[in-house]
């Protein structure tokens, strides 16, 4: 599949109006829910594959979404209306339809703005959301009322064919709740898209992956449960097999210089 740089910033606003608005149409208590986080005078944000679908063509499976109100608020507005929802990672929420699956969390539970890792700056907020994203192939966002959108990271991605790692803090990298998933995504984008893997994502991929190793006897096998706890990744562009391969691809290696262990992966 081959991705596309969003150059047309009016035509695509009107893309996601076009298929933002199809969404509440054939989902009307999500609709009155959202009208409710608005009468409140609040703003919702869209993020990630609903905004990149646009970009590719294909029809969504899902939607995810940060609001702009408190964790108590979010649980309260949910409480009172008919939606079916059930708690999903990271302290938010998945409503749950038929054919089509909603997940929102409150801004304030974003993980780099409650450990002050991302600056976070009101007149600023939708960059500042792209930049939290861990990847810059996760980084679209839209402002749903202002249609304020944010495309650069995401934009850099396809002009670099590089996945990155948009966050150089250690402290983010190292500390972020999702590493095995972080691990198993980018094994899946490489193959799905072809994109490279810059230094600072790669080193990052060692890092992790040799810790899993040094940590978990069986590494391998935490993260092939992990990737069980994601149906997108449990296909033939991530299957078991690529996952062995690529651990047994790990070799160590000593810097003669600075004595510390530097690992290859070549996949």
């Amino acid at each position: 599949m081959i991705l596309q740089k969003i150059d047309d910033i009016n035509e695509y606003k009107r893309m996601f109006k076009q298929k933002f608005t199809k969404v509440l149409m054939e989902y009307v208590d999500f609709r009155l829910f959202l009208y409710e986080v608005f009468l409140q005078k609040h703003t919702a944000y869209v993020v990630g594959g609903f905004l990149r679908d646009i970009v590719l063509g294909v029809n969504s499976r899902d939607l995810d979404m940060i609001l702009g109100i408190s964790p108590e608020v979010l649980d309260d507005l949910l409480s009172k209306s008919k939606l079916i929802y059930k708690r999903n990672r990271l302290g938010g929420a998945k409503i749950i339809f038929n054919d089509f699956d909603i997940d929102i969390w409150s801004i304030d539970s974003n993980w780099g703005f409650r450990n002050n890792l991302i600056k976070r700056n009101e007149q600023k907020i939708v960059d500042n959301i792209a930049a939290g994203a861990f990847y810059n192939f996760d980084s679209l966002v839209i402002n749903v009322l202002s249609l304020e959108v944010s495309t650069k990271y995401f934009n850099n991605c396809v002009e670099e064919n590089e996945l990155d790692i948009l966050r150089k803090n250690i402290n983010y990298k190292k500390n972020n709740p999702t590493i095995e998933a972080n691990i198993l995504r980018a094994f899946y984008l490489k193959n799905k898209y072809n994109l490279n893997l810059s230094k600072n994502c790669s080193d990052y991929l060692i890092r992790r992956i040799k810790f899993l190793k040094d940590n978990n006897e069986y590494a391998i096998n935490k993260l092939l449960e992990i990737k069980r706890k994601y149906p997108k990744y449990d296909d033939e562009l991530l299957d078991d097999t690529l996952i062995h391969q690529v651990l047994s691809l790990l070799k160590e290696d000593r810097d003669t210089n600075s004595g510390e262990v530097q690992v290859k992966l070549n996949f």
